[in-house]
């Protein structure tokens, strides 16, 4: 309502009953609320840049409360007293949404109540973290804590702690220390942000970063800091150079690259699972660098042939107990391979023909542990093989004449 000026109460302007009030884009609405709302559980103030909350409202119930793009009504953040005043009596409040208040510069976490859930503070430029340790609410634990567009944020290590953490476009952001108790991070277009420290004890899971053009590194010592990690993902980080000392956390299984200019390519990889009846997640549609130089694989009870000969710079090929290698050799290794080594396959009876004649770069062929293995192939091998070995292998009596046309064979 546009043209909305002026709240009419009437008697003592109580709604007792009303759960959600939503107030929208009421440009030239002032004055203030009614006074006892002692059933509201949602309130909503958006695009109400006059409407104001100085006075005291009842608000016992209230279990939501967003203010966007309403200034006046956002002083009642910027106010300490005002502030503390207020939410003591919010003693069911869940959700916190604060946008586009330019008067709110700081937050005084000492104060939140520990029902608080969800703090979204969105586009709010002076908001500043300056809270001293001693001050926050050790009690407070988040499920979700967003800071988006606040841009007088240079250090968010006084952060109250969440579950999951989202922190986006705050261009004067330069360190960040994660929370102990975070298990997924996501930082976004923070261009400024040059150091990523981790708490101890923190068991994120998931930690996702874009577009952070001046960070360099990432946390050291991951393996011991980040034991619980599984998912990684680096999007346009153009100053990021290598991984920390010592390696990626064991646990990891999903590790997303992309525009990361001063990363070095894959060139190694190793995929082992335990040889539980449970699939690692994702195999059938996994998607590996085409960078991959060297690449073991042990217990897997599935691999796409066609996902081998998308590795165009594959040159060794270590396979470990799979089940279906007899079908997967049939199907062809990529082309670029120099070395195959094929170990503890019970169920590979023979080489097929096909299937290694065209592997015309290939120099070293071993075969270990396949108990079932009774021929190779009659044709001869690639002539550029210069090293075949086939151990423990007791069901193969004879190697057909053909195999040793390869001229570099030794």
């Amino acid at each position: 309502m546009p043209e909305w000026k002026q709240w009419h109460v009437l008697g003592n302007g109580e709604f007792p009953a009303l759960q959600g009030l939503s107030i929208e884009d009421c440009p030239k609405l002032m004055g203030k609320l009614p006074e006892n709302l002692c059933s509201l559980t949602e309130l909503i103030i958006s695009s109400c840049p006059e409407l104001n909350l100085e006075m005291p409202i009842q608000l016992s119930s209230l279990k939501k409360f967003e203010v966007d793009g309403s200034p006046k009504a956002g002083v009642l953040f910027d106010e300490a007293e005002l502030f503390t005043s207020q939410v003591k009596g919010m003693k069911q409040i869940e959700e916190l949404c604060i946008s586009d208040c330019n008067s709110l510069t700081s937050l005084p976490t000492s104060t939140l109540p520990s029902t608080l859930k969800t703090i979204r503070i969105c586009h709010c430029r002076k908001l500043k973290l300056e809270t001293s340790v001693g001050d926050m609410n050790s009690n407070m634990f988040l499920e979700e804590l967003t800071l988006d567009g606040c841009d007088s944020i240079s250090s968010a290590e006084l952060v109250p702690r969440a579950r999951t953490l989202y922190v986006k476009s705050c261009q004067n952001l330069t360190r960040f220390l994660i929370p102990n108790g975070t298990e997924r991070l996501d930082i976004w277009d923070c261009e400024n942000l040059e150091i990523l420290l981790v708490a101890c004890g923190t068991q994120m899971t998931s930690l996702n970063i874009h577009n952070c053009a001046k960070l360099k590194r990432l946390p050291e010592h991951m393996q011991e800091l980040l034991p619980s990690l599984k998912e990684l993902k680096l999007y346009s980080c153009p100053e990021i150079e290598s991984f920390p000392d010592g390696g990626l956390p064991f646990n990891l299984q999903l590790l997303g690259i992309s525009n990361c200019k001063k990363l070095p390519s894959l060139r190694e990889l190793y995929i082992y699972h335990n040889g539980s009846d449970e699939e690692i997640v994702g195999g059938e549609n996994w998607e590996l660098p085409s960078s991959i130089r060297r690449l073991t694989i042990s217990n897997l009870k599935t691999l796409s042939s066609q996902l081998l000969k998308s590795l165009t710079s594959l040159e060794s090929l270590d396979i470990r107990n799979l089940p279906q290698i007899q079908s997967l050799l049939e199907q062809g290794l990529p082309s670029s391979l120099s070395e195959l080594y094929l170990y503890d396959h019970d169920e590979l009876h023979s080489l097929p023909t096909e299937g290694l004649r065209h592997l015309t770069s290939l120099q070293s062929l071993l075969i270990s542990n396949c108990p079932q293995l009774q021929s190779l192939p009659k044709s001869a091998f690639p002539s550029s093989l210069s090293k075949l070995s086939i151990n423990n292998c007791p069901n193969l009596q004879s190697l057909p004449k053909s195999a040793f046309r390869a001229p570099s064979l030794s």
